[in-house]
């Protein structure tokens, strides 16, 4: 197992993710294109995820750990439809799920994922 860091470029702020010591770690993603409410902006988030551990050479089925942080509990069921209808079945990973503000308050959703690589 190496344990050299890789680094996929982002902004001059965060890498998109870092991958060291067999795992990949995502940035923490959000919505694009607000506002739209808590299903889209899921949907368009896990999209992202999607589109990064493809780019990693993984999938969702890789996941080890899914952080989420939403902006208002009242939303959780609807976040969780579209979450339980993406998330691989038999590859869950460990998840938690918080309320907090955000970095904006059109934003209702942000994901942070830890992966296995293969």
């Amino acid at each position: 197992m190496s344990t050299s860091v890789k680094r996929y470029p982002g902004t001059e702020r965060m890498s998109n993710m870092v991958a060291y010591n067999g795992m990949l770690l995502t940035k923490g993603i959000t919505a694009r294109g607000l506002p739209r409410d808590i299903k889209e902006q899921t949907a368009d988030v896990l999209r992202q995820l999607d589109v990064l551990l493809a780019e990693a050479g993984l999938s969702k089925e890789n996941l080890l750990q899914v952080m989420i942080w939403i902006s208002d509990t009242r939303d959780f069921d609807a976040m969780n439809e579209v979450y339980d209808a993406w998330v691989a079945q038999g590859f869950q990973p460990v998840r938690a799920c918080v309320e907090s503000a955000l970095a904006s308050p059109d934003l209702l959703i942000e994901i942070q994922a830890s992966a296995a690589l293969a």
